[in-house]
C-alpha cells in the first residue's frame, strides 16, 4: 500500500512540474516581441560587452543609439555600424550624470522618434581588499554602477509608459548575487542594481514594460585593463586577469551579448549566462551560510590585506601594467589587450 502511495505522489509531483514548465514556456512565448526595426539604446556601447551587444541587436535588424564617456570610441563604433548598413547614432555621455543622460535621450528621441529597448550596460569594476577601501572609492563605485543604471532608466520611463511598451535590460553581474571576496565596492553597486532591477520588473509589468536582469560572470573582453585595483595592485591584477582565462570562472563575451538580446526579446525577468553561474546564484540563495564559508576559503588564496588602518588608492589596470616590472603582469596585460581588440570597432 505504501509503495502505491509513493508512486502516486511521485506521479502527481511529476504532472504538476510538467504543467508548470509548460505554462512558463507558453508565457515566455507570449512575451516575445520582434526586435526588427526597434530603436535600442545601449549605454557603454563603444567597446567590450556593450559593443558586442550592439552587434547582436544589429544582426536582428535594430536601429542603434549608443553612448559612452569616450566620444572618440563612440564615434568609431557608430562609423563601424554604419559601414555595415545600420541606422546608428551615438554621442559622448556619462551615464551617471543625469544632465548628460537627459540630453542624450532627448537627442535619441529627436533622431528616431521612439525608444523601444534600453540596455543599461555602463559601469566599471573594482577589485581589492575591503579593509583598504577609502569611502570616496565606494561612493565612486556606486555612482558608476548603480546610478549609471538609475538615470538612463528614469530618463526613458516617461516615454515608454506613455506608449505602454518597452524593454529594459539591466546588465548587472554574478557579483550582484554572490558576494565574491576582494570585490566589495563592486558587489555593493551590483547588489543595489540587481535589487532595483527586480523591483522595476514587478512594478512596470502593468505598464507594458518588461524589465530583465542579466547577471554575467567575468568576461573575456579585456576588462582587467579598465578595472580599478586597490591593495597590492599588481597581485590583484594578476589573479583577476588569470581568472578570466579559466572556463570555470569566465565566459565568452559573445555568449553574454546573446543572452542580453534574448532577455530583451522574451522579457525574461532574470537571466544567468552560464550553467555554473546559475548554480552559484541558486546556491547563494538556498545555502548562504555554506557559500560564505566557501568564499572565505577563496579569500585565503587571494593577496593579503595590509595592516590595520591602512587604506590604498585605486589604480586602473592599464596603469598597473604600464608601471610593472613583473613580466607575468605585463604578459597578462598583453593578453587582456588582445582580448579587448576583439570587441572594439573595426578600423576605418
Amino acid at each position: 500500500m505504501k509503495d502505491r502511495t509513493d508512486i502516486s505522489l511521485l506521479a502527481t509531483v511529476g504532472v504538476v512540474a510538467g504543467v508548470g514548465i509548460a505554462a512558463a514556456a507558453l508565457a515566455r512565448a507570449a512575451r516575445r516581441v520582434d526586435l526588427s526595426g526597434r530603436v535600442v539604446v545601449i549605454t557603454g556601447g563603444g567597446r567590450g560587452l556593450g559593443f558586442a551587444i550592439a552587434e547582436e541587436f544589429l544582426r536582428r535588424g535594430c536601429r542603434l543609439a549608443i553612448c559612452g564617456r569616450d566620444g572618440e570610441v563612440i564615434d568609431r563604433a557608430v562609423a563601424d555600424f554604419r559601414r555595415r548598413g545600420a541606422d546608428a547614432f551615438g554621442m559622448s555621455c556619462d551615464a551617471s550624470d543625469p544632465g548628460q543622460v537627459g540630453a542624450f535621450v532627448a537627442r535619441v528621441l529627436d533622431r528616431f522618434g521612439t525608444i523601444g529597448v534600453l540596455v543599461n550596460n555602463a559601469g566599471q569594476c573594482f577589485v581589492g581588499p575591503a579593509a583598504e577601501l577609502q569611502a570616496e572609492d565606494v561612493e565612486y563605485a556606486l555612482r558608476n554602477i548603480f546610478w549609471s543604471q538609475y538615470h538612463p532608466t528614469m530618463a526613458v520611463l516617461p516615454h515608454m509608459r506613455s506608449r505602454r511598451f518597452g524593454r529594459i535590460v539591466n546588465v548587472t553581474s554574478i557579483g550582484g548575487k554572490v558576494p565574491n571576496p576582494h570585490q566589495a565596492a563592486y558587489n555593493a553597486g551590483k547588489f543595489a542594481a540587481t535589487g532595483w532591477s527586480g523591483t522595476l520588473a514587478a512594478e512596470l509589468a502593468k505598464d507594458g514594460i518588461r524589465v530583465s536582469t542579466v547577471t554575467p560572470p567575468p568576461l573575456d573582453d579585456g576588462a582587467p585593463l579598465h578595472v580599478h585595483f586597490n591593495g597590492r595592485a599588481e597581485e590583484e591584477f594578476a589573479w583577476f586577469a588569470r581568472s578570466l582565462t579559466s572556463p570555470w570562472s569566465a565566459t565568452d563575451t559573445g555568449r553574454a551579448a546573446r543572452t542580453v538580446v534574448s532577455a530583451a526579446e522574451h522579457g525574461d525577468p532574470e537571466r544567468a549566462v552560464t550553467p555554473l553561474s546559475w548554480l552559484m546564484q541558486r546556491a547563494q540563495g538556498v545555502a548562504p551560510n555554506l557559500m560564505s564559508h566557501a568564499l572565505a576559503v577563496v579569500d585565503r588564496r587571494l593577496p593579503p590585506t595590509g595592516p590595520p588602518g591602512r587604506t590604498s588608492k585605486m589604480s586602473l589596470g592599464a596603469e598597473v601594467v604600464a608601471g610593472s616590472r613583473d613580466e607575468r603582469v605585463r604578459a597578462l596585460g598583453s593578453g587582456s589587450a588582445a582580448d579587448e581588440a576583439r570587441y572594439r570597432p573595426a578600423p576605418a
